[in-house]
C-alpha cells in the first residue's frame, strides 16, 4: 500500500472517530434503545408514546403541526400514524387519541418516567453524556445573509415546543 493510500485511510479513521454526526447518531441510537427496552411492557417505542403525548396535550391537531413538535417529516409521521390507528389507538378520522390510546399512554408513562430518571442520573455521572444536552438546548448560530439557512422544520420547532409547553 502506498504512503498516499494510507495517509487517506488514517484521515478517513480519524474522521469517522471525530465525526459529529455518526457520535450524535450513534448517540440517539442507544438512548432510544434504553428508552424503548423500558417502555416494551406497555407494547410502546419511544417515538410511539412521543407521539400519542403530543396528540394528547392538543399542541396541534393537523400533521404539520404535530410533525413541526415532533421534529419529522410528514411522510414518517403519517407512517406512525397508521401504525397507531391500525392497532386502535389514534382514531382514524382525527388526529386524537381513542380510548384504548389513553389507556396506553398513561399505562406506558410511569415506564417513561423511569427510564428517564436513569438517563438523567446516568447523564450527570458521566460527563460524555452531558453532550446529549448540548445538541438538544436548540439551533447553534445563525448562518450569516450571504449563506441563507435552509428551509428546515428545525426552524418552525421553538414555536412548536411554546404551544406544547402552553405558552
Amino acid at each position: 500500500m502506498s504512503d498516499q493510500t494510507e495517509a487517506t485511510l488514517a484521515r478517513y479513521r480519524d474522521a469517522v472517530l471525530a465525526c459529529a454526526v455518526m457520535n450524535f447518531r450513534q448517540m440517539a441510537r442507544a438512548v432510544s434503545a434504553h428508552y424503548d427496552s423500558q417502555l416494551r411492557p406497555a407494547g410502546l417505542r419511544a417515538t410511539q408514546l412521543n407521539l400519542l403525548m403530543a396528540i394528547e396535550s392538543d399542541a396541534a391537531t393537523t400533521i404539520t403541526g404535530l410533525a413541526e413538535i415532533l421534529a419529522m417529516d410528514r411522510t414518517t409521521l403519517t407512517r406512525n400514524l397508521k401504525l397507531l390507528r391500525d392497532r386502535g389507538l389514534v382514531e382514524k378520522k382525527r388526529i386524537a387519541l381513542t380510548a384504548k390510546g389513553r389507556r396506553s399512554a398513561a399505562a406506558a408513562l410511569p415506564l417513561w418516567e423511569r427510564a428517564q430518571r436513569q438517563f438523567v442520573k446516568r447523564r450527570t455521572s458521566r460527563p460524555s453524556a452531558s453532550l446529549c444536552w448540548t445538541a438538544s438546548a436548540g439551533p447553534g448560530p445563525r448562518r450569516p445573509r450571504s449563506n441563507p439557512e435552509p428551509e428546515t422544520q428545525s426552524r418552525h420547532r421553538p414555536a412548536a415546543w411554546a404551544r406544547l409547553a402552553g405558552s
